[in-house]
């Protein structure tokens, strides 16, 4: 018995908790030692501790023995991390044995090895790390010999990067890709640990985790085929996530470091603040670890408690906007469906594929509540068989029409629940309001007066074609973007409505123009072919896969599955309605190209009627253009270069004369220009410096900027300090020669001493430096102090 640290679950349990289920626990070791093994006769727990310390003993098999329920309390509410109270430990109702027995150490054993990470789960990975930093193979050449169990540091790094890219690699093959929240957070996490570990320990500096992989596909591939099977999009997902962490990483160490200088300037013992290092955290991605560590290489500390307040309130913040919405209003449905035998739900047939109306029978119904309880007036009705489509797989819900006999129902939305089909719907006719109502009443009389009546039901046609237009073409968009990017690309999203179509897809960079056009004039291409679109019903997944069907990334298929196929274009996996042939698509244009997330970009398309109207709308736009510029719209692009040219030599005589005016102190307004307030020249001797404060309106501060620095021309001991006032807001440009700054005159502080007056800041070198405010009115108060500063400086 090793107390409740070793044998209790979770550790230290039955003291502290956490809150939850917990039991004792037995441990199972393996000895490992070269020296006799213990013997068999009373073998005390401290000598155990004793040698498993040593090395001697390797834990291999855990039982723990669930059978409590841990209750108590935070100590500190405001501080979670100090742990709980306990309040009680009654038994639970059900008690359950909880075995891990790992299947690494259980190799290590049946191996007779002391390690477990010496087996061939991790040596291909190992040999990966090892090639790459030692043969020069690797994009950053050579780093020096690196062998598993020669370093302990250099072990726990290499079995930190080979856990965590088995995970990261079945999690990516799996459809999860790294992002900023969910299990995508949690893989961004592991991919980020391991490379920092690589880059910190290891020294490669430059990629190297999608480079690992490989020894993942050499150890595993053969059984988990699905790791070679998306080997493109797996390896370039680890590149990007490790190209944007390395950015992250290098942004970060230079805020850090200007914040570590700044304290470090300062007087008596500083650490970093709580909230600068969550803030590097948090905005950054800049591992907490990191600024820790590298604080403490610089003889600083970090304020731990800062650091967890800002946590907390950031959580508190995410809290208050989280949470997930339910099916319509916030308000789950739960409808009473047709149960079969054994209980279970009794799927809707779909009619939909063939048909877009036809006769059906009602055979659940319920009102639809808000937040209060209370009925809205609209109603969710299950039918038999339906032709409308519920939203599934990027493409949205039909709408149409529900008519039986004395009533009308008009669909406004669809979902599914256990295979059922629910119609979301408004009364038009021949049905009893029940808005107001308790849900109980109106469910009643819901059921009393439509419960089993037959219907017909018409699914909207010109919105059905026009989502199957757009549902067609993101299979050929797909398809392109293989064929001109590469076979990494893979359907990360989608979004097909009848006025655009939305595809995301795994790519680390954003398309040039040449290859956006590429894509655009393939998938032209193939509409125009009028390739017919063949669907295949229910056949087996394999046979799907011989014949090149691609699956959407993440979706979880069964044994039989529905493929559509596109000539030999494109063979996809999906569920989805589709248009007879490719013809019906019409123009396809692409009109947006950007980022989605993290290796990730999002199409954005129209086809038909759709992209017609946007051919109209290019059309008038740049006859309107041509129409300004009184030019053909053929010659358009010259008009607006010969305009463009024009307005750079007007600008230029503008800024010409401004410079004139400012220079020569003469007072003038005129349109697009400004005003002096102040003369330009009226400097004042102070003591042995000289103190100019010009202040204007409406002048660019770059003319000005020019005319003070022209003005400080062979002036040593000017000091310069010029505002310009424009739309409320003001900008400082301040000049300080060699002899005040000889003084201790310094310009960046000067300008950000006068910059807070006016509601700003800002700041720069010694000689030369600019700031901005937002209080004009605050400029003479400003202009002031910086004559009391010079005048301080010149007495000495």
């Amino acid at each position: 018995k090793l107390g409740e640290e070793s044998n209790y679950w979770p550790a230290g349990a039955f003291s502290a908790g956490p809150p939850g289920p917990c039991g004792p626990n037995s441990e199972m070791f393996y000895w490992t030692s070269n020296d006799v093994p213990p013997p068999t006769g009373p073998y005390s727990a401290e000598e155990f501790v004793r040698d498993e310390a040593a090395g001697k003993w390797l834990e291999f098999w855990n039982d723990v023995f669930i059978q409590y329920e841990w209750q108590g309390h935070h100590k500190n509410p405001e501080r979670p991390d100090e742990g709980y109270v306990k309040d009680g430990m009654p038994p639970l109702p059900f008690q359950s044995v909880d075995t891990g027995m790992g299947l690494e150490r259980t190799i290590t054993v049946l191996y007779g090895k002391k390690d477990f990470y010496v087996n061939d789960a991790f040596a291909p990975i190992f040999a990966k790390l090892e090639k790459f930093a030692g043969d020069g193979s690797g994009p950053s050449g050579p780093s020096g010999k690196l062998t598993y169990g020669a370093d302990p540091a250099k072990d726990v790094a290499m079995r930190i990067i080979a856990d965590h890219i088995r995970t990261a690699v079945f999690c990516i093959a799996d459809g999860v890709l790294p992002g900023n929240s969910g299990r995508g957070y949690v893989l961004r996490r592991l991919i980020r640990r391991a490379v920092l570990k690589g880059q910190r320990t290891l020294g490669f500096e430059k990629p190297f985790f999608h480079l690992a992989y490989e020894g993942v596909v050499d150890s595993m591939g053969g059984h988990y085929t699905e790791l070679v099977d998306r080997r493109d999009v797996v390896v370039e997902t680890l590149k990007n996530e490790e190209a944007l962490f390395r950015r992250t990483l290098i942004q970060g160490m230079g805020l850090l470091f200007g914040l570590i200088e700044h304290l470090k300037s300062q007087p008596g013992g500083q650490k970093v603040p709580g909230d600068e290092a969550f803030k590097l955290y948090d905005t950054f991605g800049f591992p907490f670890e990191v600024t820790k560590e590298l604080a403490e290489e610089a003889g600083l500390g970090v304020d731990l408690d800062g650091y967890e307040q800002a946590m907390k309130e950031a959580q508190e913040r995410s809290r208050a906007v989280g949470g997930m919405d339910t099916v319509y209003g916030n308000v789950a449905i739960k409808i009473d469906f047709q149960k079969d035998e054994d209980g279970k739900a009794t799927p809707t047939r779909f009619l939909g594929y063939e048909y877009l109306g036809g006769d059906a029978k009602i055979v659940g119904v319920l009102p639809q509540v808000d937040e209060n309880g209370k009925t809205t007036g609209e109603i969710v009705l299950a039918l038999d068989q339906t032709p409308f489509y519920a939203e599934s797989g990027g493409q949205v819900s039909d709408d149409g029409m529900i008519v039986g006999e004395g009533f009308e129902l008009k669909v406004i939305d669809m979902f599914k629940q256990e295979g059922v089909f629910v119609h979301l719907a408004e009364p038009l006719k021949g049905v009893a309001s029940v808005k107001g109502m308790s849900a109980e009443a109106a469910a009643k009389q819901l059921n009393g007066d439509l419960m089993g009546r037959q219907v017909k039901a018409f699914v909207s046609v010109p919105r059905r074609r026009a989502v199957q237009r757009n549902h067609t073409a993101t299979h050929l968009l797909h398809a392109a973007l293989r064929g001109v990017l590469g076979k990494h690309v893979t359907q990360a999203g989608s979004y097909v409505g009848p006025d655009r179509l939305r595809f995301d897809f795994t790519h680390g960079k954003a398309l040039s123009p040449s290859e956006a056009a590429e894509v655009e004039r393939i998938v032209n291409t193939a509409a125009l072919e009028n390739t017919p679109v063949v669907t295949y019903a229910d056949i087996p997944i394999a046979e799907a896969k011989s014949r090149g069907a691609m699956a959407l990334f993440g979706e979880k298929y069964g044994n039989k599955v529905r493929m559509v196929e596109i000539g030999d274009f494109s063979r996809e996996l999906c569920g989805g309605t589709h248009v007879r042939s490719t013809g019906e698509i019409g123009l396809f244009k692409i009109t947006s190209e950007a980022s989605a997330a993290s290796g990730v970009r999002r199409i954005e398309a129209l086809t038909g009627e759709g992209a017609y109207q946007w051919a109209l709308d290019e059309a008038r736009l740049l006859k309107e253009s041509a129409h300004l510029l009184k030019a053909n719209p053929n010659e358009l692009p010259q008009a607006v270069a010969t305009l463009q040219e024009s307005l750079k030599e007007e600008k230029k005589k503008r800024e010409k004369a401004e410079g004139t005016l400012v220079r020569s102190g003469v007072s003038f307004q005129a349109s697009g220009s400004g005003t002096i307030v102040r003369d330009g020249k009226d400097m004042e001797d102070i003591g042995a410096l000289l103190f100019w404060a010009p202040t204007y309106k409406d002048l660019d501060p770059r003319t000005v900027a020019a005319s003070v620095d022209e003005t400080a021309t062979n002036k040593p001991n000017l000091i310069a300090l010029a505002a310009v006032s424009s739309d409320g807001k003001v900008n400082w440009i301040c000049r300080v020669g060699p002899d005040g700054q000889k003084l201790g005159l310094h310009a960046g502080n000067l300008v950000k001493e006068v910059a807070q007056i006016t509601g700003g800041g800002g700041g720069g070198r010694p000689d030369f430096a600019t700031a901005g405010g937002k209080l004009p009115d605050k400029v003479d108060t400003a202009i002031q102090r910086a004559r009391e500063l010079v005048e301080a400086a010149a007495k000495g």
